[in-house]
């Protein structure tokens, strides 16, 4: 029989009551949240966006049934406290069981991490190499690209960002760096033998300039698998440095007209996958020491290419030379507009490493066509697909 509540000694009583309203409060905290927004934890790295809040489109049971389930799929990626849950979740996984397998990052010397995606190790290592037939297809695809644009008047470059570990290596985990032989050849290093050795088309790799910044201020993002802005300047004035070659006129990017400001900031992409809360010591920002032109950047995030639907960004300059630039990039080329928009009439990005769109190329008429493309990208791409996307002659 159980007690009867006068039998209850009131310390009893009194935890029993505040457990009942704990478990009150936790079942409330979630709705709480979702209201008003308690959780201030960043957003976790997913790589993809939310669910957006559903919409009734038809008033019938299909659409009864569609909107239901749009309901759950917005509820999970909406509820209250998620963010805090997933990074509570990151952390215990990494630090009581060492299970790196949640986020992917490899952490190495004075909290530098790194992304471990795509095969990191093999590739850093030079395990993993380019067969013959991959060596000719990337040729025949660049060469392609190249010739296609020289029967019409235009220049091409193909440029390739290197990855965190290629410019920090000693900022990797010792057991990394341990494991390299002294002759490990990358499938960067392999590629730009054989194109040296079977092929005319003009590659930049901006490993050597990055190198050599590198020395003046830091040019990476600690918790971040990009270059800070310096990183891209750096990158952008190399770029500039090859075009003018073949491009004589063309307006340099220059130092000097630049100050740089280290400004502390919030960890970055590799930081939240990891469910880590530090700070940024390597992050810059940038003002002009000299009077620059006026840029004016428009957007169109609903460009129709080749590889779906594109963001295209298009920066005017008017007191740049009468010089036109169409550049496909990934992310790491999407700091440089307000760099290369210094030295172009008109620069036009469209964010999409894979792509070569012949539709954009001809409504610019540019001077100079740039592919740009991450070191890992590279590894990974397939260029077949690449040339059967293009669709070229």
């Amino acid at each position: 029989m159980n007690p009867a509540a006068d039998d209850i000694p009131p310390r009893r009583l009194w935890a029993e009551w505040l457990l009942i309203l704990i478990f009150a409060a936790l079942l409330w905290l979630p709705t709480v949240d979702y209201f008003i927004g308690l959780d201030r934890t960043q957003p976790p790295g997913e790589n993809r966006l939310p669910a957006p809040k559903p919409h009734l489109g038809q008033f019938n049971l299909a659409g009864a049934q569609k909107y239901t389930v749009a309901c759950e799929v917005y509820f999970n990626d909406h509820f209250g406290f998620r963010k805090r849950l997933i990074r509570w979740f990151q952390q215990w996984k990494q630090r009581l069981y060492h299970d790196q397998s949640v986020n992917k990052v490899i952490v190495g010397r004075d909290h530098w991490l790194f992304s471990g995606e795509q095969l990191m190790v093999e590739h850093f290592l030079g395990l993993a190499k380019f067969t013959p037939a991959q060596l000719k297809s990337w040729q025949t695809l660049l060469e392609k690209r190249r010739d296609w644009l020289g029967q019409r008047g235009t220049k091409y470059l193909f440029v390739i960002a290197p990855d965190k570990q290629s410019i920090y290596p000693e900022q990797l985990p010792v057991w990394l760096v341990n494991a390299a032989p002294t002759n490990r050849e990358t499938k960067l290093d392999q590629f730009l033998k054989y194109m040296q050795a079977n092929s005319t088309v003009e590659i930049l790799d901006l490993r050597g300039p990055l190198v050599a910044a590198k020395q003046t201020r830091p040019i990476y993002l600690q918790g971040d698998s990009h270059w800070n802005m310096f990183g891209s300047f750096v990158a952008c004035q190399a770029l500039i440095q090859t075009l003018t070659q073949r491009l004589p006129a063309l307006p340099p990017l220059r130092g000097q007209d630049f100050i740089w400001t280290n400004t502390p900031d919030t960890g970055g992409d590799l930081a939240r996958m990891a469910g880590a809360e530090a700070g940024e010591k390597n992050s810059f920002q940038f003002q002009p020491a000299t009077a620059l032109p006026a840029l004016r950047m428009t957007e169109d995030l609903h460009f129709k290419s080749n590889w779906g639907i594109k963001k295209v960004v298009t920066v005017e300059n008017p007191a740049a030379t009468n010089r036109v630039v169409v550049l496909f990039h990934d992310s790491f080329g999407g700091s440089w507009p307000p760099f290369l928009g210094l030295s172009f009439k008109r620069a036009v990005f469209e964010l999409d490493n894979h792509e070569f769109c012949p539709a954009l190329i001809a409504s610019n008429a540019p001077d100079v066509v740039i592919n740009e493309i991450l070191e890992r990208y590279f590894d990974t791409a397939d260029p077949e697909e690449m040339i059967a996307k293009d669709a070229l002659p």
